[in-house]
């Protein structure tokens, strides 16, 4: 086994890799066996009737995960986009009296279970997630300094046309937190879950166009330059209660620098805890020309209320499908 290698059953390889950020490492465990610390996992899947492994799952110490579907073409397909584990909360808190986004978490551990893999690699990952509870500096605006965060990710075997990643992440808020008033407002303070991703302009991006599941109807945003620095959609619409569904898509299959990068389908299936009342998406890109840094930011908000105490908890479920591209989408 190579030294990065902390899984390899023929099938699936599970890699720890160097990454160059700024968050402290995470434990790794397999089967309840450390394997040590490390910033970035990689899990890749054989593709059938080859030597070839792509990766279709990435997990960040900052909370970031990337994924894509499991096949394997020529020139490979590439990341885009990134799901960011939360929730995130704009406003102040016990500890940190000046406005804060208190954004993405530091990971503390990830405990892979194979459990769920049948004997010829086929089946289900099962990955359980856990924050750190170090106290954060005052300046760090981490999630985890302000809640207590779990989450419990299952992979599902990846196909040709598209992987699947169900989320349930859980949460208890460890300190009072005041949403900012202004921005519950704009629906932008309480953000259930978040994709990072790049909108340059018609012709450099990773995603193009935003497409919500509203009642009896889909409504489809395509991205321009002109609407950078805007809240989008600049008309907001609450996702069908039924069926709460969003697309960050790629409708072109192209885009420089990344090329055909993948589109997502985010379902949330459930939300339990402090927020209330209709979920709504919102997306906002800046006006950057820098190709190396991720200018766009989507999120699913419920509206939580005025102060949220110390010791309230809740849950989100919600299922990613990573697509090779927005048309297919539709098939899974």
């Amino acid at each position: 086994m190579k030294k990065a290698e902390i899984f390899h059953d023929g099938v699936w390889v599970i890699k720890k890799l160097r990454a160059a950020i700024p968050e402290d490492p995470f434990e790794v465990l397999v089967n309840g066996r450390s394997m040590g610390m490390a910033k970035l996992l990689s899990f890749a899947k054989c593709v059938s009737n080859t030597s070839r492994f792509p990766q279709v799952l990435v997990i960040y110490s900052s909370g970031y995960l990337r994924l894509k579907a499991g096949a394997d073409p020529a020139p490979p397909l590439t990341f885009g986009q990134s799901l960011i584990l939360g929730p995130a909360i704009s406003g102040t808190s016990t500890s940190c009296p000046k406005k804060t986004l208190f954004f993405h978490p530091q990971l503390e551990r990830v405990a892979i279970d194979t459990s769920q893999l049948n004997q010829n690699g086929t089946g289900r990952l099962l990955i359980r997630i856990t924050a750190s509870r170090t106290n954060r500096s005052l300046k760090s605006g981490k999630t985890n300094q302000i809640m207590a965060l779990t989450w419990l990710l299952t992979l599902e075997e990846p196909h040709d046309l598209a992987t699947i990643l169900h989320v349930t992440g859980t949460f208890e808020f460890t300190q009072d937190v005041i949403p900012d008033p202004m921005q519950t407002r704009t629906f932008e303070s309480v953000r259930l879950l978040q994709i990072s991703t790049m909108f340059i302009d018609n012709v450099r991006h990773d995603v193009d166009a935003l497409r919500l599941h509203v009642e009896n109807d889909v409504v489809t945003l395509s991205y321009d330059s002109s609407l950078a620095n805007l809240l989008l959609p600049v008309m907001p619409r609450s996702l069908n209660p039924a069926m709460p569904v969003f697309d960050s898509i790629h409708s072109d299959d192209a885009g420089r620098p990344n090329g055909d990068t993948p589109s997502y389908r985010v379902r949330i299936n459930s939300i339990t805890g402090p927020t209330t009342g209709p979920i709504m998406v919102r997306a906002f890109f800046n006006s950057s020309r820098n190709l190396r840094h991720d200018n766009m930011g989507i999120w699913a908000f419920q509206r939580a209320p005025a102060s949220i105490k110390k010791g309230a908890a809740g849950s989100i479920d919600y299922t990613v499908t990573a697509s090779v591209n927005a048309h297919s989408l539709e098939a899974v």
